[in-house]
């Protein structure tokens, strides 16, 4: 197999892998009405609890009219409160509720099970070589430095 081959089978493994993974959730979110999107800002409010909302723009990289709807419906669902910063009211800061924390937990854990199974599975148990693999992809993304 020739070096083109070989990257192309491998993009197509991405693809594949890509695809298992997000199914994962998919299976999951249908139960709570709630899209890829929502679970995005679950997943992110999540790790950075009174995320302001321009972070949040810069990690999911939407604009601020496609953030408004899916915000709207979590806070409807309860999943999550967007409060005004303690230090600038004019800073709206979004948290997860308690139900949307179990929600999150529970995507959450179905994808982190399949990442230590398919890691566990190879010669880099630990993820290193895997994380530096995402971080050369990530690297060029806005919200990366924010969630470094």
């Amino acid at each position: 197999m020739d070096k083109e081959d070989r990257l192309n089978q491998q993009i197509a493994l991405f693809y594949f892998a890509y695809k298992t993974f997000v199914e994962t959730s998919d299976r999951l979110i249908g139960k709570y009405d709630i899209t890829r999107t929502h679970h995005r800002i679950l997943f992110f409010v999540a790790r950075s609890p009174g995320i302001k909302m321009n972070e949040l723009l810069t990690l999911l990289e939407v604009s601020k009219q496609a953030l408004h709807q899916p915000l709207l419906e979590l806070k409807e669902k309860g999943y999550i409160v967007i409060e005004p910063a303690a230090t600038d009211k004019r800073v709206r800061c979004v948290f997860l509720t308690e139900a949307g924390a179990a929600i999150e937990a529970e995507l959450g854990e179905a994808q982190r099970r399949q990442m230590v199974a398919a890691l566990s599975a190879s010669d880099d148990p630990e993820g290193n070589i895997w994380m530096h693999i995402l971080e050369q992809y990530a690297k060029e993304r806005p919200g990366f430095a924010l969630f470094k």
